[in-house]
């Protein structure tokens, strides 16, 4: 793996956008000098007095990632290890054996379906789940997208790092060798597993297919076996039941004709005897004209008579509206009775062609019930099918989303191998006493003197803080764990003391003559007053 690893540095200090002036090595350590300088603790205090903290060292310090290609992407791994990432992912049931048991069970259509009705919960989603901890590897967002925009700006390293401390990644070429097999490892799993899970859709799919063709074939040969049959007992109903129909027409004409007969004899009475009936009135409304006229007349033997001839019609009238109503009634009945016997009749020919179609009825029943149980057996098998294509469906999406999951663990770039980037930071140290205190300055951007700046010195603030800003905010948060891993780890603590005092700036006599031509550089900027500028110089005399 060593043959591939190429090392990167990256630049502490990048100019903004609204900075014109070059900014060389001299003028970035005056200027971290200054900033470590403003930091450092002058002492004092109203109770307890502290006393004054003394600059150790400002050295500048590589801190390592390692960068390594996984598929179209580029995994960054803190190279201190002081993060983790937790992969969680569903726990789903072993395909193969699925697949090896569709294809053993698929011989026979019943075997078949008893193997999907054993095996119908056998994708259910469950809750059971894995976690893989991935030592170093860094998968937060802003701080990734920082890091892709300050990737282009790494240059590769072609001599020793001399004037640097280069910080040894605790997560060494095997560790991550290791982890990227084993991330590749389980990716290349999940991929067959989705591959799987198809092939058992598209599988399950084909050999459901293919039995329903089976059942269907089947259907169609029940049909043409009872269609023959069928039709030579219609045939032979047919010719019976013309017969019923003949025997029950000529039973109603006989039976009509005899009631028709009754009928016309009751009707013929009737129509006598309302004759009868209007007569009768007619002599009685006569009987009334001469009762008047007697009246008139004063005619009382008459009248009395006529009154006589009256009441012994009106008699008449009523005894002859009661034979009327009687012989009404029995054409009622007549008629009614004349319904029932044409109903009974009716019911009679209905039970006979009933009778005569029982064995056209016996074999339907027996055709249908053979294709009924075919239709289920299609229900039942498209319906298993499709509950465990669907689970199977729903797996593979979750399964798909955790292979889309790796595209998010890092960056996109364009290296194909593993890479060592080292990301310089100045860290100074302060001593008071006993007491040591350390204070990491990140890598940042370089302004220009602005108007803010310059209204932040006349108000008796040190414009120099405006100089150089952090890049990102993640950078920052990362470097501010590095002086709690030394205190941490004491021998990690005392390497690091022990290199940082070797590349101390402020030991060097040519390093320190380069920063003071640095500091002269941030005057002529306006950075400081010619005051600031002197209190500088003297600190590193």
């Amino acid at each position: 793996m060593s043959q591939k690893i190429k090392k990167y540095v990256l630049p502490f200090s990048a100019l903004s956008p609204n900075r014109r002036e070059s900014f060389t090595q001299e003028t970035e350590r005056a200027a971290v000098f200054c900033l470590a300088e403003l930091e450092r603790a002058k002492g004092g205090g109203l109770v307890i007095k502290q006393p004054p903290e003394k600059l150790a060292f400002i050295a500048e310090v590589c801190y390592p990632f390692w960068l390594v290609t996984l598929g179209k992407i580029g995994l960054l791994f803190d190279g201190l290890n002081t993060t983790a990432h937790t992969l969680t992912y569903l726990t789903i049931p072993n395909v193969q054996v699925f697949l090896d048991n569709v294809n053993r069970s698929s011989k026979t259509r019943q075997a078949y379906v008893a193997f999907l009705s054993d095996n119908l919960n056998y994708f259910q989603v469950s809750g059971n789940g894995e976690r893989k901890v991935i030592d170093g590897l860094i998968t937060e967002t802003e701080f990734l997208h920082d890091f892709a925009s300050y990737l282009p700006e790494a240059k590769a390293v072609k001599t020793s790092l001399s004037d640097m401390v280069v910080v040894l990644p605790t997560l060494n070429e095997s560790s991550i060798f290791s982890i990227m097999q084993e991330l590749q490892n389980l990716k290349s799993r999940f991929v067959e597993e989705v591959n799987a899970l198809y092939t058992s859709m598209k599988l399950l799919n084909a050999k459901t297919e293919n039995f329903v063709k089976v059942i269907r074939s089947a259907i169609k040969e029940v049909e043409e076996k009872f269609s023959e049959e069928i039709e030579e007992c219609k045939a032979s109903i047919t010719e019976k039941v013309e017969e019923i129909h003949k025997e029950y027409d000529e039973k109603v004409t006989e039976f009509s004709k005899k009631v028709e007969e009754e009928l016309l004899s009751l009707q013929q009475e009737k129509i006598k005897l309302e004759k009868t009936k209007e007569q009768l009135i007619n002599e009685i409304e006569h009987c009334e004209a001469e009762i008047k006229t007697c009246v008139i007349n004063k005619d009382d033997v008459s009248e009395q008579k006529w009154r006589e001839e009256r009441d012994k019609l009106k008699e008449q009238l009523s005894e002859t509206e009661i034979k009327i109503k009687e012989i009404a009634g029995k054409i009622e009945e007549t008629e009614d009775e004349k319904k029932l016997q044409i109903f009974k009749l009716k019911s009679e020919c209905d039970a006979k062609i009933k009778e005569a179609g029982k064995d056209l009825l016996e074999i339907e029943s027996s055709r249908d019930a053979k294709i009924k149980i075919y239709e289920e057996e299609t229900e039942k098998l498209e319906e298993l099918t499709s509950t465990i294509i669907g689970q199977i469906d729903k797996l593979a999406k979750l399964r798909e989303a955790s292979v889309a999951e790796f595209d998010k663990l890092g960056i996109r770039q364009k290296r194909k191998k593993c890479a060592l980037i080292y990301m310089p930071f100045y860290l100074a140290c302060y001593q008071s006493e006993l007491r040591k205190r350390y204070v990491p300055f990140p890598p940042s951007v370089v302004n220009s003197v602005s108007f803010s700046a310059k209204f932040k010195g006349v108000l008796g603030k040190a414009k120099i803080r405006q100089l150089l800003q952090p890049r990102s905010k993640t950078i920052v948060s990362l470097l501010n764990k590095f002086p709690l891993l030394m205190e941490q780890n004491a021998v990690f603590n005392r390497e690091m003391n022990e290199a940082c005092t070797k590349a101390n700036m402020l030991q060097t006599k040519k390093i320190c003559e380069s920063i003071k031509q640095g500091l002269e550089k941030l005057k002529e900027e306006g950075w400081f007053s010619e005051k600031e500028h002197e209190s500088f110089s003297q600190m590193l005399t």
